[in-house]
């Protein structure tokens, strides 16, 4: 018979080697939008889960396409919101920039398999910037950097 422990090591251990979406990463577009509001600051979803850690190597079909359609959604709006004047385009831009280059830093261990969701909430919220011109440009790659270096 197996002790606990050592059943509940086995189980650990197994765990360590499929990286899974975590929970905070499907709470929806919402969360996404709410936690991308600290950027160009470090954002977290739920309080402590980079947005880079939602792009997990092995996750299922499931997880991919309900984390990408809410970073799509929240991407087309931020795009949106860049295209209007005023305060509220800069932090769009800042934030737009944050979450492709969150995105950017997670996908690069997941061997292209993120590739087109990364394509996509790029081209939503460039689209924006594109529009925009240069000052969107400026503040969308300041949050660009942010999110390669801390998302």
């Amino acid at each position: 018979m197996i002790s606990t422990g050592v059943a509940l090591l086995f189980i650990v251990g197994c765990g360590e080697t499929t990286a899974e979406t975590p929970v905070a990463c499907l709470d929806g577009p919402q969360a996404i939008a709410g936690a991308l509001t600290n950027a160009p600051n470090p954002v977290r979803l739920d309080g402590d889960v980079p947005i880079s850690d939602c792009l997990a190597r092995n996750q299922t079909g499931g997880q991919m396409a309900n984390f990408g359609a809410d970073s799509v959604a929240v991407a087309t709006e931020l795009g949106l919101r860049i295209k209007r004047s005023g305060p509220d385009s800069i932090a769009a831009s800042i934030q737009g920039g944050y979450l492709v280059g969150a995105l950017e830093r997670g996908s690069k261990e997941s061997d292209g398999i993120h590739q087109a969701l990364v394509d996509r909430v790029r081209s939503a919220v460039v689209n924006g910037v594109d529009r925009v011109g240069r000052p969107a440009r400026v503040h969308y790659e300041a949050g660009l950097t942010a999110g390669e270096e801390i998302g």
